[in-house]
């Protein structure tokens, strides 16, 4: 190394001139780009403005970050599609998405979505191949209008298309307390279909099961491999998501870190990329696993934190998430700037939304028929009246169809493409897919996204009611309760939580729930922290009335 006239070497020189660069070029506009994004959705809650999402306005700002780094880096570095699409995918799956599910479970009204898991499988794995095979058909049958004519590359970009991600309206959902039916089930199919679709994806995406891309004999075995694929996994992420809960939670109930709420809050945190990457390492679905693991602990692990640091781990969860969800819909945005700008690309979103639209239709119509008629063969078998039933009416099935919005578990699928999608389709066709899928998230976000309130209100469903927790689960039927509550009382709740005053745990348990509900933490619901009321007043209220019942 060669000496500075300042005493330091060139190599240092160079090291501390890079490390500037770096913060110019990307820290400084990023972090930027998040004060913005909080500070505009802050001004839209505050004038109402509901007709454009808080997501849409991250993916402006995405544009606009987009547009900075394409300067400031060159066509070289950044438009010609190797950075964002190297780092997007890795960032999304590894850092954003595991602490995003976690939040979902975490916060999640568990016995609501209990009660409908069997319906919500339905439309999240038979829904998704249904839309998955109509997309995937339409294109191979309009290929004359757009290029695509192969099978494999149609039901694989089919089944990308069809991972569905409504932030927007369960953030509009969760704002106006919409009926607990309808957001149960568009908030679980959302998250269950996006591991069906990532199975269905890696098979097609494959190439130990196609082989060389100009032989199609190994394809006879294909759908096969889907169904045996996404049975092995639901079925090894449930488990895996179960036991790793289970072995967080005894750890836990022996370490005991109620003296230090820092820990705690470390300790949750830290369990949610555990859950993820122990499913990924055993090649199951991180995002199942870490769902119904964050269940299992959002059940078994609060009973041992205190209680401020049950609240403070939530309010952490929560701000994590929702740093996570921007970051997410800011990478979205900038990808739209990196990919490549195409006339026929175009012209190819605008027959996916069309497909898409189609082949959301024919899953909500044929697996709401089956949803409804299995209800009705059990209300009529347990003999209940009909309003126990729960069915989905008609507009609940509208608003379904209608929170069909794509999201960044498409884009980062469609970023993962092989090579063989331009050999078999010719070159450009995977950056055409890329740059289609981007205008299919943003115009969905916009279109669907804005209008979630106004459809609502025109089919008048039932909002701003505070429901109990029981509202669905004691619909259930009573053997299936009674199972489900002598395995919790004799085998899990001793097991994990100990011989604990049930009577005084299950009032600090409510009176937590009871409070996180209050500052709307209820679910993970938008992109961008919508403001509620003052955790401050909330916070003293609950130390006002622990104090008085600690007193009397």
């Amino acid at each position: 190394p060669v000496a500075a006239p300042n005493g330091t070497t060139t190599a240092e020189s160079h090291g501390s001139h890079g490390h500037h660069d770096l913060a110019l070029e990307s820290m400084l506009p990023i972090s930027c780009a998040l004060i913005l994004a909080f500070v505009l959705s802050s001004s839209m809650e505050s004038f109402q403005i509901s007709f454009f999402p808080e997501s849409g306005v991250v993916i402006i700002i995405g544009l606009l970050l987009g547009l900075l780094f394409k300067v400031s880096l060159g066509e070289t570095g950044f438009a010609s599609g190797d950075l964002i699409p190297s780092l997007g995918p890795a960032a999304v799956k590894s850092a954003f998405l595991p602490i995003i599910i976690f939040e979902s479970g975490w916060t999640l009204r568990w016995k609501d979505f209990a009660s409908q898991v069997g319906y919500i499988l339905i439309f999240a794995v038979l829904g998704t191949m249904i839309s998955m095979a109509i997309v995937a058909l339409l294109i191979v049958n309009t290929s004359h209008f757009h290029g695509i004519s192969d099978l494999r590359t149609a039901f694989a970009y089919g089944s990308l298309i069809a991972a569905t991600d409504p932030v927007a309206t369960l953030a509009t959902y969760a704002s106006l307390k919409v009926d607990p039916v309808l957001n149960v089930m568009v908030f679980g199919e959302s998250m269950i279909n996006d591991a069906v679709a990532i199975v269905v994806f890696e098979i097609l995406n494959s190439v130990e099961v196609f082989g060389d891309p100009c032989d199609q004999q190994t394809t006879q075995n294909v759908p096969v491999a889907i169904l045996t694929g996404i049975a092995k996994k639901l079925v090894a992420s449930v488990v895996l998501g179960f036991f790793s809960a289970v072995l967080v939670t005894l750890l836990l109930r022996f370490a005991s870190l109620k003296h230090s709420q820092l820990m705690e809050i470390l300790y949750i945190m830290a369990c949610a990329y555990m859950m993820y990457g122990l499913a990924e390492t055993f090649h199951a679905s991180g995002i199942i696993a870490t769902l119904f693991g964050s269940m299992v602990m959002g059940i078994y692990t609060k009973p041992h934190l205190s209680n401020h640091g049950l609240l403070l781990a939530t309010f952490f969860v929560k701000g994590m998430a929702t740093l996570a969800d921007t970051f997410t819909f800011l990478i979205v945005g900038i990808g739209a700037i990196a990919a490549s700008v195409e006339p026929r690309a175009f012209h190819f979103s605008l027959w996916i939304m069309i497909f898409c639209l189609a082949g959301r239709a024919a899953c909500i119509v044929v697996c709401g028929a089956m949803t409804n008629g299995i209800k009705i063969c059990v209300g009529k078998s347990r003999k209940t009246e009909a309003s126990e039933w729960l069915l989905l009416s008609w507009k609940h099935l509208l608003m379904m169809w209608h929170a069909g919005l794509r999201g960044a578990i498409a884009l980062v699928l469609c970023w993962e493409l092989g090579d063989w999608v331009d050999e078999i389709e010719g070159v450009g066709t995977k950056e055409m897919l890329v740059t289609s899928t981007l205008v299919v998230i943003c115009a969905f976000l916009i279109i669907f996204g804005g209008t979630t309130q106004l459809m609502l209100s025109c089919l008048s469903i039932r909002t701003g009611e505070d429901v109990p927790d029981d509202y669905l689960s004691r619909h259930m039927p009573k053997c299936s309760k009674a199972c489900a509550g002598s395995v919790d009382k004799k085998c899990l709740w001793p097991c994990l939580v100990g011989n604990k005053e049930a009577s005084l745990t299950e009032v600090t348990r409510h009176a937590i729930h009871e409070l996180l509900h209050e500052v709307g933490l209820d679910h993970r619901s938008q992109a961008v922290y919508r403001r509620t009321k003052s955790p401050r007043v909330s916070l003293d209220c609950y130390e006002s009335d622990n104090y008085n019942s600690e007193s009397s």
